[in-house]
């Protein structure tokens, strides 16, 4: 599994995926690099962290990658839900958006969902 991270708090992400899915290729990057790496198979997903986990989290990535592509998993003032971010898998998405204060809660629950898709 290979996962770009960009947004805010990009650290605090890599560290969340890398307990999520030691296995998995983390790349730390901005969100322009991160949508060219999504447009040329680069990466399998992007992961995006701002306060509302729909702004500056994935709207570049919304512009480039295409909106039917991104979603927000877990918005500012809400707790992530499993089903939701199935479904959201299940539908094709590869740009996931959360808030900051949920990227411990989040990924764990989008690395799941992405392995048993």
């Amino acid at each position: 599994m290979r996962i770009a991270v960009g947004g805010l708090n990009k650290n605090q992400m890599e560290a969340a995926i890398k307990a999520a899915a030691p296995d998995a290729e983390v790349t730390v990057t901005n969100d322009m690099t991160g949508a060219q790496l999504i447009k040329q198979g680069k990466v399998d997903y992007y992961f995006g962290a701002c306060e509302s986990g729909g702004g500056a989290a994935i709207s570049i990535l919304i512009g480039l990658v295409g909106y039917p592509k991104c979603c927000t998993v877990c918005k500012n003032g809400s707790k992530p839900n499993p089903d939701e971010i199935k479904k959201f898998v299940d539908e094709g998405k590869v740009v996931f958006g959360m808030t900051t204060g949920a990227i411990d809660r989040t990924v764990p629950l989008l690395i799941d969902a992405l392995r048993n898709k």
